[in-house]
């Protein structure tokens, strides 16, 4: 624990110099991960597999902190409830939620946007739209634009205004 809090240590300071867009994987440690952020706060801190208690989940949108959920997060209404929409990202790395098709696909958020339509009463374009402009902010708070593809830097700024 000592080695892995001193290397997040570093990787959380080179982020305040040089903010970017990063994923942070926190099992077992959630408020361990929350102390460091407090410590070196940086913009751009996606929480990847979050578990941690509605309280420490409180703590974490304080720190400005983002959420990626994929099918089995959004099966968590503790979740749902305490991680505001405009913090949500869909977890699109690996085709977790997808397992059950007969062709898993990476990206495939579809079961993601329509259980968070159905909780907060509204549709998975609508979802998805949210998901998009929550980007665009982590984008323009890291100012990292130029670190992505072209195609996404140009889906980002014909966004609708919300």
């Amino acid at each position: 624990m000592d080695r892995q809090q001193a290397t997040f240590r570093r990787v959380l300071d080179i982020l305040a110099r040089t903010p970017r867009i990063a994923s942070i994987h926190s099992y077992a440690a959630c408020e361990q991960v929350l102390n460091e952020l407090e410590r070196a706060p940086a913009p751009g801190m996606v929480l990847h597999w979050w578990l941690g208690t509605p309280a420490l989940t409180a703590r974490a949108v304080s720190l400005g902190c983002y959420f990626s959920l994929n099918a089995s997060a959004v099966r968590k209404t503790a979740l749902l409830e305490a991680v505001p929409l405009d913090r949500v990202l869909a977890e699109t790395d690996h085709p977790f939620g997808d397992r059950s098709s007969d062709q898993p696909l990476p990206g495939n958020v579809a079961l993601v946007e329509q259980t968070l339509a159905r909780h907060h009463h509204t549709t998975p374009e609508n979802i998805r739209q949210t998901v998009w402009h929550n980007l665009a902010a982590l984008v323009r708070d890291t100012r990292c634009a130029a670190q992505l593809s072209r195609r996404v830097r140009s889906h980002l700024a014909s966004l609708p205004p919300r």
